[in-house]
C-alpha cells in the first residue's frame, strides 16, 4: 500500500498540562510519512515554551504562533492553509490518539472511496473513549461505523444534525478531534466558519453534508478524550451556538421541518440540561399539544440518551 504524506494538525490554546502528550501521541503514529503541524492560538501560559522545545527536538514538527486569540475555527483554517500533506488528521491539544489511528482512518477512507463514494467527498471520524474528572470512562460512537455498505451521506445527514430526523444509522457524533480527510476536501469546502467560536465542527458537518459528503466512521475508539471544563463550555453558551447554527441553516430546515418546533425543542432540551424541571415539563406539555406526533417521536429517540444527557448536565454544572 502506498503511503501518502499526512499532516497531523493540532490547535493549541493554554494547554501546558496536556500539549506534550498530545504532540507525542501524534509523533508515535505508525505511519511512515507525516508532519505534525501545530497552531498556537496566542496562549498565555507555558504552552509556547513547551512547543518550542519539542519543535527543536523533532524535525517533522512545525509550530506557528498566533499573536491574537481568534478561536479554534480560525486556528484550524490556518492548519488547512499550511498543510503539506495530501490528508489532514485533526488531533486536539488535550487528547491522545492510539498509534494506528492515521493508518486505520486512511484505510477506511480509501476503501470507502473505492467501493461506495463514486467521486463524492469522504470524511472519516472514529469513535472515542471519554475520560471524565470523576474517573468515569465512556464509549462515544461516531456516525457511519457500519463498513459493509453506504455510510450516511448528503442532505439526510444535515437533516439529522439540524432537526433530529433520521434512523439509527445516523446516530453518533462527528467530533473534529477524531476527524481525517483529504486536504482538498477541506480547502474545497472553504474550511471552518470563523464566525463560530465553538460549534464550528457541527456547522462544517452540515455544509459538507449539503455538498454531498459521505461520513465514514471507524468503530474502534482511536481517540482517548480528556473531558475538560473551559470557561467557554457552559450551557448558555452551548445553547446560543446551537441557535446560531439553526439560524444560519434556517432555509434548509424550513423546507424539511417546522423551524419553530425544532427551535423550541432545542431550547427545552437545554432547560432539562440546566435542571429547570418545572419549566421543562411545562414547555414539554405545550409541545405535546402543538406538535404531538413530532414531540413523541423526538422523546422516543431521546430516551436512550438520557444517561448521557444527565452526565452532560453534571459535567457542565461542575458536579461530576
Amino acid at each position: 500500500m502506498s503511503s501518502p504524506f499526512v499532516t497531523i494538525g493540532i490547535t493549541a490554546f493554554n494547554a501546558d498540562d496536556t500539549i506534550l502528550r498530545a504532540v507525542l501521541s501524534a509523533l508515535a503514529q505508525d505511519w511512515p510519512h507525516f508532519e505534525v503541524l501545530v497552531y498556537d492560538d496566542a496562549s498565555v501560559d507555558d504552552t509556547p515554551r513547551l512547543l518550542k522545545e519539542i519543535e527543536a527536538q523533532n524535525p517533522n514538527v512545525r509550530v506557528v504562533y498566533g499573536t491574537e486569540n481568534k478561536g479554534v475555527a480560525y486556528a484550524r483554517n490556518r492548519l488547512i492553509e499550511m498543510a503539506l500533506g495530501e490528508f489532514l488528521a485533526f488531533f486536539d491539544d488535550d487528547d491522545v490518539s492510539v498509534p494506528d489511528r492515521v493508518l486505520r482512518q486512511y484505510e477506511r477512507i480509501l476503501a470507502y472511496e473505492r467501493d461506495f463514494a463514486h467521486g463524492a467527498p469522504v470524511i472519516c471520524h472514529s469513535a472515542r473513549t471519554q475520560y471524565y474528572p470523576d474517573g468515569v470512562e465512556r464509549y462515544e460512537a461516531t456516525m457511519g461505523m457500519d463498513d459493509s455498505g453506504l455510510a450516511p451521506h448528503g442532505e439526510a445527514v444535515a437533516l439529522r444534525v439540524l432537526t433530529g430526523k433520521g434512523g439509527k444509522a445516523f446516530f453518533g457524533s462527528l467530533a473534529t478531534c477524531s476527524q481525517m480527510g483529504r486536504v482538498s476536501l477541506y480547502r474545497g469546502l472553504g474550511g471552518f466558519d470563523e464566525g463560530f467560536r465553538r460549534g464550528e465542527d457541527t456547522d462544517f458537518s452540515v455544509r459538507l453534508a449539503l455538498a454531498g459528503g459521505h461520513f465514514a466512521g471507524v468503530a474502534a475508539p482511536l481517540v482517548r478524550q480528556t473531558m475538560t471544563m473551559g470557561a467557554e463550555k457552559n450551557l448558555d453558551e452551548e445553547l446560543a451556538l446551537h441557535l446560531k447554527l439553526m439560524q444560519k441553516h434556517r432555509d434548509f430546515i424550513t423546507v424539511h421541518a417546522s423551524y419553530g418546533f425544532c427551535r423550541d425543542w432545542l431550547v427545552n432540551k437545554y432547560r432539562f440540561l440546566a435542571g429547570q424541571r418545572g419549566a421543562f415539563l411545562c414547555n414539554m406539555a405545550i409541545l405535546l399539544c402543538r406538535h404531538p406526533v413530532e414531540t413523541l417521536r423526538r422523546l422516543f429517540r431521546a430516551l436512550p440518551n438520557t444517561g448521557f444527557n444527565l452526565r452532560f448536565r453534571r459535567f457542565h454544572d461542575g458536579r461530576q
